[in-house]
Protein backbone atom coordinates (compact mmCIF):
# COMPACT_ATOMS: atom_id res chain seq x y z
CA UNK A 1 0.00 0.00 0.00
CA UNK A 2 1.17 3.51 -0.80
CA UNK A 3 -0.04 5.58 1.74
CA UNK A 4 1.28 9.73 1.62
CA UNK A 5 1.18 11.91 4.72
CA UNK A 6 1.52 15.58 3.98
CA UNK A 7 2.86 17.59 7.14
CA UNK A 8 5.74 17.99 8.91
CA UNK A 9 3.83 18.95 12.32
CA UNK A 10 2.95 16.80 15.52
CA UNK A 11 -0.27 15.59 13.35
CA UNK A 12 1.52 14.25 10.51
CA UNK A 13 5.29 13.40 11.91
CA UNK A 14 3.17 10.46 14.41
CA UNK A 15 0.91 9.15 11.79
CA UNK A 16 3.71 8.24 9.63
CA UNK A 17 5.66 6.91 12.72
CA UNK A 18 2.45 4.58 13.77
CA UNK A 19 1.86 4.08 10.25
CA UNK A 20 5.40 2.45 10.17
CA UNK A 21 5.07 0.71 13.14
CA UNK A 22 1.94 -1.39 11.58
CA UNK A 23 3.84 -2.19 8.33
CA UNK A 24 1.20 -0.65 6.38
CA UNK A 25 3.55 -0.69 2.80
CA UNK A 26 5.53 2.75 1.94
CA UNK A 27 5.02 5.70 3.08
CA UNK A 28 5.80 9.46 1.94
CA UNK A 29 6.14 12.08 4.67
CA UNK A 30 6.31 15.71 2.82
CA UNK A 31 7.22 18.47 4.45
CA UNK A 32 7.88 22.11 3.28
CA UNK A 33 10.87 21.99 6.12
CA UNK A 34 13.59 19.35 6.74
CA UNK A 35 13.13 19.73 10.73
CA UNK A 36 9.93 18.88 12.90
CA UNK A 37 9.29 22.13 15.04
CA UNK A 38 8.12 21.62 18.32
CA UNK A 39 5.90 24.99 19.18
CA UNK A 40 4.78 24.56 22.71
CA UNK A 41 8.67 25.48 23.63
CA UNK A 42 9.00 28.20 21.03
CA UNK A 43 8.85 30.44 23.51
CA UNK A 44 11.46 29.52 25.42
CA UNK A 45 14.23 28.97 22.31
CA UNK A 46 12.77 32.86 21.43
CA UNK A 47 14.29 34.12 24.58
CA UNK A 48 17.44 32.21 24.92
CA UNK A 49 17.07 28.44 25.51
CA UNK A 50 18.94 25.77 23.40
CA UNK A 51 17.26 25.08 20.11
CA UNK A 52 17.82 21.65 20.32
CA UNK A 53 14.50 21.70 22.68
CA UNK A 54 12.55 23.10 19.45
CA UNK A 55 13.46 21.44 16.20
CA UNK A 56 14.58 18.01 15.46
CA UNK A 57 15.40 17.14 12.11
CA UNK A 58 13.15 14.70 10.41
CA UNK A 59 15.95 12.31 9.53
CA UNK A 60 16.75 12.15 12.70
CA UNK A 61 13.38 10.99 14.13
CA UNK A 62 12.46 8.25 10.79
CA UNK A 63 16.49 6.94 11.40
CA UNK A 64 14.68 3.86 12.09
CA UNK A 65 11.84 3.65 9.61
CA UNK A 66 13.03 2.60 6.81
CA UNK A 67 9.49 2.33 5.37
CA UNK A 68 9.36 6.34 5.72
CA UNK A 69 10.75 8.18 3.01
CA UNK A 70 11.10 11.89 4.35
CA UNK A 71 10.15 14.68 1.24
CA UNK A 72 11.35 18.16 1.10
CA UNK A 73 8.28 19.45 -0.76
CA UNK A 74 5.20 21.78 -1.21
CA UNK A 75 1.80 20.48 -1.42
CA UNK A 76 -0.11 22.88 -4.68
CA UNK A 77 -3.08 20.68 -5.95
CA UNK A 78 -5.02 17.69 -5.13
CA UNK A 79 -6.94 15.48 -7.93
CA UNK A 80 -8.57 12.74 -5.80
CA UNK A 81 -10.28 11.28 -8.74
CA UNK A 82 -6.67 10.21 -9.95
CA UNK A 83 -5.30 9.96 -6.16
CA UNK A 84 -2.83 12.38 -6.68
CA UNK A 85 -1.21 15.33 -5.37
CA UNK A 86 0.86 18.13 -7.04
CA UNK A 87 3.80 19.13 -5.24
CA UNK A 88 6.51 22.25 -6.12
CA UNK A 89 8.57 19.51 -7.29
CA UNK A 90 6.81 16.08 -8.36
CA UNK A 91 3.73 14.40 -8.06
CA UNK A 92 2.91 11.82 -5.78
CA UNK A 93 -0.01 8.77 -5.91
CA UNK A 94 -1.81 7.37 -3.00
CA UNK A 95 -3.55 4.78 -1.55
CA UNK A 96 -4.28 6.62 0.85
CA UNK A 97 -3.63 10.14 1.59
CA UNK A 98 -3.11 11.82 5.33
CA UNK A 99 -3.28 15.73 5.62
CA UNK A 100 -2.14 17.83 8.29
CA UNK A 101 -1.28 20.78 7.51
CA UNK A 102 -1.31 22.78 10.16
CA UNK A 103 -2.58 26.64 10.97
CA UNK A 104 -1.19 30.15 9.63
CA UNK A 105 -0.97 33.15 11.82
CA UNK A 106 -4.16 35.63 10.83
CA UNK A 107 -3.75 39.03 12.28
CA UNK A 108 -7.58 40.07 11.99
CA UNK A 109 -6.86 43.05 9.99
CA UNK A 110 -5.03 45.48 12.36
CA UNK A 111 -3.40 48.32 10.61
CA UNK A 112 0.23 47.60 10.50
CA UNK A 113 0.68 44.39 11.98
CA UNK A 114 1.66 42.04 9.36
CA UNK A 115 4.22 44.83 8.79
CA UNK A 116 5.53 45.21 12.10
CA UNK A 117 4.58 42.41 14.42
CA UNK A 118 7.05 39.61 15.51
CA UNK A 119 6.80 36.40 15.54
CA UNK A 120 7.09 32.95 17.17
CA UNK A 121 5.01 30.53 15.10
CA UNK A 122 8.44 29.43 13.14
CA UNK A 123 11.89 29.20 13.22
CA UNK A 124 12.67 32.07 10.81
CA UNK A 125 10.30 34.23 12.92
CA UNK A 126 12.27 33.21 16.37
CA UNK A 127 15.34 33.75 14.62
CA UNK A 128 14.49 37.25 13.67
CA UNK A 129 13.23 38.07 16.98
CA UNK A 130 16.44 37.25 18.42
CA UNK A 131 18.48 39.74 16.43
CA UNK A 132 15.94 42.11 17.21
CA UNK A 133 16.29 41.87 20.70
CA UNK A 134 20.10 41.37 20.08
CA UNK A 135 19.76 44.97 18.36
CA UNK A 136 17.68 46.28 20.96
CA UNK A 137 20.47 45.52 23.60
CA UNK A 138 23.85 46.69 21.58
CA UNK A 139 21.82 50.00 20.52
CA UNK A 140 18.71 50.64 21.87
CA UNK A 141 20.01 49.91 26.03
CA UNK A 142 16.24 48.02 26.45
CA UNK A 143 14.87 51.80 27.33
CA UNK A 144 11.37 50.71 25.44
CA UNK A 145 8.00 48.86 26.60
CA UNK A 146 8.05 45.42 25.11
CA UNK A 147 4.08 44.40 24.24
CA UNK A 148 2.74 40.70 23.61
CA UNK A 149 -0.35 40.85 21.88
CA UNK A 150 -2.69 37.69 22.92
CA UNK A 151 -3.26 36.46 26.22
CA UNK A 152 -3.67 32.17 25.19
CA UNK A 153 -0.96 29.85 26.77
CA UNK A 154 1.35 30.80 24.11
CA UNK A 155 1.00 34.49 25.38
CA UNK A 156 1.67 33.65 28.74
CA UNK A 157 4.13 31.25 28.30
CA UNK A 158 6.11 34.04 26.28
CA UNK A 159 5.75 36.94 28.25
CA UNK A 160 7.40 34.90 31.67
CA UNK A 161 10.07 33.89 29.43
CA UNK A 162 10.53 37.55 28.14
CA UNK A 163 10.27 39.21 31.01
CA UNK A 164 13.09 36.74 32.50
CA UNK A 165 15.16 37.03 29.68
CA UNK A 166 15.48 41.14 29.54
CA UNK A 167 16.14 40.80 33.24
CA UNK A 168 19.06 38.95 32.91
CA UNK A 169 20.13 40.95 30.11
CA UNK A 170 19.70 44.02 32.11
CA UNK A 171 22.16 42.37 34.95
CA UNK A 172 24.81 41.10 32.53
CA UNK A 173 25.15 44.12 30.86
CA UNK A 174 25.00 46.38 33.48
CA UNK A 175 22.39 48.48 31.86
CA UNK A 176 20.86 49.79 35.49
CA UNK A 177 18.79 52.65 33.56
CA UNK A 178 16.83 50.19 31.49
CA UNK A 179 13.35 50.89 31.69
CA UNK A 180 12.41 48.01 29.92
CA UNK A 181 8.97 46.12 30.96
CA UNK A 182 6.73 43.60 29.42
CA UNK A 183 3.09 43.90 28.81
CA UNK A 184 0.65 41.58 27.69
CA UNK A 185 -2.41 42.35 26.11
CA UNK A 186 -5.83 40.50 25.61
CA UNK A 187 -9.01 41.92 23.83
CA UNK A 188 -11.16 39.28 25.80
CA UNK A 189 -12.39 40.28 29.58
CA UNK A 190 -9.55 38.34 31.17
CA UNK A 191 -6.63 36.47 29.97
CA UNK A 192 -6.55 32.71 28.77
CA UNK A 193 -10.36 32.82 27.88
CA UNK A 194 -10.65 29.41 26.28
CA UNK A 195 -9.32 28.04 30.32
CA UNK A 196 -11.44 28.58 33.29
CA UNK A 197 -12.07 31.75 35.11
CA UNK A 198 -9.62 29.95 37.89
CA UNK A 199 -6.76 29.80 35.54
CA UNK A 200 -7.35 33.77 34.58
CA UNK A 201 -7.36 34.79 38.03
CA UNK A 202 -4.18 32.91 39.61
CA UNK A 203 -1.82 33.02 36.47
CA UNK A 204 -2.80 36.68 35.90
CA UNK A 205 -1.97 37.23 39.51
CA UNK A 206 1.40 35.64 38.96
CA UNK A 207 1.86 37.50 35.97
CA UNK A 208 1.71 41.05 37.97
CA UNK A 209 3.37 39.58 40.81
CA UNK A 210 6.86 39.60 39.00
CA UNK A 211 6.71 43.07 37.00
CA UNK A 212 4.38 41.77 33.89
CA UNK A 213 1.83 44.06 32.87
CA UNK A 214 -1.96 42.95 31.92
CA UNK A 215 -4.38 44.91 30.19
CA UNK A 216 -7.83 42.77 29.67
CA UNK A 217 -10.85 44.17 27.61
CA UNK A 218 -8.64 45.95 25.74
CA UNK A 219 -8.11 45.74 21.97
CA UNK A 220 -4.82 46.67 19.56
CA UNK A 221 -5.96 48.74 16.73
CA UNK A 222 -2.77 49.95 14.64
CA UNK A 223 1.24 48.81 15.24
CA UNK A 224 3.82 50.54 13.27
CA UNK A 225 8.10 50.42 13.52
CA UNK A 226 7.84 52.59 16.64
CA UNK A 227 4.54 52.58 18.65
CA UNK A 228 0.84 50.47 19.39
CA UNK A 229 -2.41 51.84 19.89
CA UNK A 230 -4.55 50.60 21.67
CA UNK A 231 -8.34 51.43 22.62
CA UNK A 232 -7.20 54.71 21.39
CA UNK A 233 -4.06 55.11 23.27
CA UNK A 234 -0.86 55.53 21.56
CA UNK A 235 2.35 54.24 23.32
CA UNK A 236 5.90 54.08 22.18
CA UNK A 237 7.55 50.92 21.49
CA UNK A 238 9.96 49.09 19.12
CA UNK A 239 8.70 45.46 20.07
CA UNK A 240 5.72 43.94 19.33
CA UNK A 241 4.75 39.89 19.69
CA UNK A 242 1.80 38.62 18.01
CA UNK A 243 0.85 34.96 19.45
CA UNK A 244 -2.85 35.84 19.00
CA UNK A 245 -5.50 34.70 15.69
CA UNK A 246 -4.82 31.27 13.46
CA UNK A 247 -6.73 30.69 10.72
CA UNK A 248 -7.01 27.04 8.96
CA UNK A 249 -4.28 26.69 5.94
CA UNK A 250 -4.76 28.37 3.03
CA UNK A 251 -4.71 25.39 0.88
CA UNK A 252 -8.37 24.02 1.86
CA UNK A 253 -10.45 27.05 1.12
CA UNK A 254 -8.11 27.63 -1.68
CA UNK A 255 -9.48 24.11 -2.46
CA UNK A 256 -13.25 24.30 -0.97
CA UNK A 257 -14.79 22.86 -4.03
CA UNK A 258 -12.90 19.65 -2.97
CA UNK A 259 -13.56 19.97 0.76
CA UNK A 260 -16.56 20.43 3.07
CA UNK A 261 -15.62 23.56 5.07
CA UNK A 262 -17.46 24.92 8.29
CA UNK A 263 -17.51 28.47 8.70
CA UNK A 264 -14.05 28.70 10.47
CA UNK A 265 -12.29 27.47 7.29
CA UNK A 266 -11.74 24.28 8.83
CA UNK A 267 -12.57 21.07 7.19
CA UNK A 268 -15.46 18.68 8.08
CA UNK A 269 -14.87 14.62 8.18
CA UNK A 270 -16.63 11.86 8.93
CA UNK A 271 -16.33 9.54 11.94
CA UNK A 272 -13.44 8.07 10.55
CA UNK A 273 -11.47 11.44 9.86
CA UNK A 274 -11.71 11.26 6.13
CA UNK A 275 -12.68 13.86 4.38
CA UNK A 276 -13.95 11.46 1.76
CA UNK A 277 -12.74 8.37 1.15
CA UNK A 278 -9.36 7.38 1.48
CA UNK A 279 -8.37 10.91 2.23
CA UNK A 280 -8.04 11.93 6.13
CA UNK A 281 -7.76 15.29 7.19
CA UNK A 282 -6.27 15.75 10.98
CA UNK A 283 -4.68 17.65 13.16
CA UNK A 284 -4.98 21.64 13.49
CA UNK A 285 -7.09 21.35 10.13
CA UNK A 286 -10.42 19.33 10.88
CA UNK A 287 -13.55 20.07 12.97
CA UNK A 288 -13.14 17.73 15.40
CA UNK A 289 -13.73 18.84 18.89
CA UNK A 290 -10.19 19.13 20.76
CA UNK A 291 -8.29 19.52 17.62
CA UNK A 292 -5.61 22.06 17.30
CA UNK A 293 -3.63 20.98 20.34
CA UNK A 294 -0.95 18.16 20.26
CA UNK A 295 -2.24 15.36 22.35
CA UNK A 296 -5.24 15.58 20.61
CA UNK A 297 -2.93 15.65 17.34
CA UNK A 298 -1.25 12.32 18.61
CA UNK A 299 -4.54 10.84 19.49
CA UNK A 300 -6.27 11.42 15.82
CA UNK A 301 -2.77 10.48 14.01
CA UNK A 302 -2.83 7.14 15.77
CA UNK A 303 -6.17 6.51 15.22
CA UNK A 304 -5.89 6.71 11.42
CA UNK A 305 -3.00 4.12 11.74
CA UNK A 306 -4.94 1.72 13.49
CA UNK A 307 -8.04 2.61 10.83
CA UNK A 308 -6.11 1.94 8.00
CA UNK A 309 -4.77 -1.59 9.61
CA UNK A 310 -8.42 -2.45 9.75
CA UNK A 311 -9.33 -1.80 6.57
CA UNK A 312 -6.43 -2.84 4.93
CA UNK A 313 -7.42 -6.20 7.22
CA UNK A 314 -11.34 -6.25 6.53
CA UNK A 315 -11.20 -5.82 10.15
CA UNK A 316 -14.29 -4.68 12.26
CA UNK A 317 -13.87 -0.36 11.91
CA UNK A 318 -14.07 1.69 14.79
CA UNK A 319 -15.06 5.41 14.92
CA UNK A 320 -12.72 8.20 16.44
CA UNK A 321 -13.82 9.54 19.75
CA UNK A 322 -11.98 12.80 20.66
CA UNK A 323 -10.79 12.70 24.44
CA UNK A 324 -9.89 15.86 26.19
CA UNK A 325 -6.31 17.26 27.38
CA UNK A 326 -4.38 18.56 29.94
CA UNK A 327 -3.74 22.46 29.64
CA UNK A 328 -0.28 23.58 30.99
CA UNK A 329 1.81 26.69 30.60
CA UNK A 330 4.83 27.96 32.29
CA UNK A 331 5.12 31.23 33.80
CA UNK A 332 8.60 32.01 33.68
CA UNK A 333 10.91 29.63 35.34
CA UNK A 334 9.79 26.89 38.37
CA UNK A 335 6.20 28.05 38.39
CA UNK A 336 3.48 26.43 36.21
CA UNK A 337 -0.07 26.09 35.77
CA UNK A 338 -1.69 22.66 35.04
CA UNK A 339 -5.85 22.28 34.74
CA UNK A 340 -7.63 19.02 33.65
CA UNK A 341 -11.09 18.27 34.53
CA UNK A 342 -11.50 20.98 36.73
CA UNK A 343 -8.42 19.93 38.65
CA UNK A 344 -5.56 22.31 38.94
CA UNK A 345 -2.22 22.48 39.63
CA UNK A 346 -0.06 25.85 40.27
CA UNK A 347 3.24 27.57 41.28
CA UNK A 348 6.39 24.47 41.24
CA UNK A 349 3.96 21.44 41.35
CA UNK A 350 2.43 22.93 38.19
CA UNK A 351 5.78 23.71 36.56
CA UNK A 352 6.48 19.66 37.27
CA UNK A 353 3.61 18.84 35.39
CA UNK A 354 4.11 21.27 32.55
CA UNK A 355 7.90 19.60 32.31
CA UNK A 356 6.21 15.77 32.22
CA UNK A 357 3.41 16.83 29.29
CA UNK A 358 6.93 17.89 27.52
CA UNK A 359 8.82 14.78 28.18
CA UNK A 360 5.90 12.81 27.60
CA UNK A 361 5.15 14.87 23.96
CA UNK A 362 9.09 14.19 22.93
CA UNK A 363 8.36 10.27 23.64
CA UNK A 364 5.42 10.13 21.41
CA UNK A 365 7.95 10.91 18.65
CA UNK A 366 11.54 9.72 19.30
CA UNK A 367 13.29 7.00 21.51
CA UNK A 368 12.99 7.51 25.11
CA UNK A 369 16.86 8.54 25.30
CA UNK A 370 16.75 10.97 22.72
CA UNK A 371 13.29 12.18 23.99
CA UNK A 372 14.77 12.69 27.29
CA UNK A 373 17.90 15.00 25.77
CA UNK A 374 16.00 16.92 23.98
CA UNK A 375 13.80 17.63 26.92
CA UNK A 376 16.98 19.04 28.93
CA UNK A 377 18.07 21.07 26.30
CA UNK A 378 15.52 23.23 27.94
CA UNK A 379 18.27 24.11 30.84
CA UNK A 380 20.96 25.11 28.45
CA UNK A 381 21.23 28.69 27.62
CA UNK A 382 22.23 29.08 23.75
CA UNK A 383 22.15 32.54 23.43
CA UNK A 384 24.67 34.87 25.13
CA UNK A 385 23.85 38.37 23.64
Amino acid sequence: MNIVVVGGGFAGVKAALELAKRHVGKITLISDETYFLHHATLYATATGRNTAESVIPLNVIFADYPAVTVVHDKMTAFEPDRKMIRGEKKHYGYDALVMALGSVTTFFGIKGMAEHAYGIKSLAEVRKFQDHIHEEVVNKKLDKEFFVIGAGPTGVELAGALHEYLQSLIKLHRLKGSRARVTIVEAAPRILPRLSKTASKIVSKQLEKRGIRVLVNQKVQALDDDSITIEGNKVSTRTAVWTSGVANNPFFPSHQEQFHLAPNGRVNVNDYLEAMPNVYVIGDNNTVKHSGMAWPAFDQATFVADHVTRKIAKRHLKPFVSKSAPCGLPVGEGWGYVEWHGVYAAGKTGAWIRRQMELYGYKQLVAPKLAREVWRAHNIAEIDV
